[in-house]
């Protein structure tokens, strides 16, 4: 049977928070010095950082460090709720989360100052072994961390780079790139049974995934590249792939996210529908968490 790993998204924090992803782009737009009447309609957000940006640097020679700064500023008003702990109480070792903010590691008792990257690679820019370590939980901001701004995966660019990085490390290998060691391709070392978790990318091929409270839209371009890469590895026998992954959706939505629906299924990601009653998120993440708890 294969270990667990979770995969979670910011919606969590909305079962509670007040402050939304749009407030945080209306924040940026006024902190950037860009009319908040900027046409955010069919732009993936990150074009439209890339946008914000390039008009803060044109108008104000405004740093891409300082809007990061601010965006991470922040995320540190969030604070940790309910389903925080219930998630930590599953006993999964290895939480991966497109998070920015510290809500895990807080209510898993480690102060933000205390929070420092642990990864066996000292990234500085993206976040393919970055990890703040807890008594019981590896937390693996694969977003980034507010700890380093600089991490905050946001616009295309950076989004661009943080696919070639993980295409390195999964199909071709990295000789070269990090001073500390050079990966093989990751066929070659689960065919070796030398895979040591290093990455938060070796668990998509050898845990059980369960993913909630995200999104995922086709924007989310170097994740949708690991899970169609995975199925193509399967399909084609290219080495052994046992683990399965999980997505759980509110069921209310099922229609509109039909497209993306199809697009899971045929990747081999098993969708499971929940009902989400009004705006109710709290009891629709703990019927999640309960599914995943007792095998689902």
């Amino acid at each position: 049977m294969n270990e667990k790993a979770l995969l979670i998204g910011n919606d969590i924090n909305n079962a509670t928070e007040s402050y939304s992803w749009l407030d945080l782009i209306n924040g940026l737009l006024e902190y950037a010095k860009i009319d908040r009447k900027l046409n955010q309609v069919n732009k993936p957000f990150p074009m439209l950082y890339e946008e914000i940006y390039l008009n803060s640097a044109r108008a104000h020679q405004t740093p891409e460090s300082r809007l990061k700064k601010y965006i991470a500023s922040q995320t540190r008003k969030m604070n940790p709720n309910q389903l925080h702990k219930s998630i930590l109480d599953l006993g999964i070792e290895n939480i991966l989360t497109t998070n920015y903010d510290l809500s895990f590691e807080k209510t898993a008792g480690l102060e933000p100052k205390n929070c420092r990257n642990k990864g066996f690679i000292k990234e500085s820019l993206y976040n393919m072994f970055r990890f703040h370590q807890t008594q019981n939980h590896k937390i693996w901001h694969i977003h980034g961390s507010q700890t380093v701004p600089k991490t905050i995966t946001l616009g295309y660019e950076q989004y661009s780079g943080f696919l070639q990085q993980m295409r390195n490390y999964v199909a071709t290998g990295t000789k070269g790139n990090y001073k500390k060691k050079d990966f093989l391709p990751l066929a070659k070392r689960i065919k070796n049974s030398d895979v040591n978790y290093e990455s938060w990318i070796d668990l998509f091929f050898t845990h059980d995934i369960y993913i909630f409270g995200l999104n995922l839209d086709f924007v989310e371009m170097h994740l949708w590249w690991l899970i169609t890469y995975r199925a193509r590895v399967m399909v084609e026998n290219r080495f052994p792939v046992t683990n399965k992954i999980y997505y759980f959706y509110p069921k209310k939505y099922e229609q509109n996210s039909r497209h993306k629906l199809e697009m899971f299924n045929i990747n081999g990601v098993e969708t499971i529908s929940e009902r989400l009653q009004g705006n109710h998120r709290i009891q629709y993440y703990e019927r999640i968490i309960e599914r995943i708890k007792n095998g689902i």
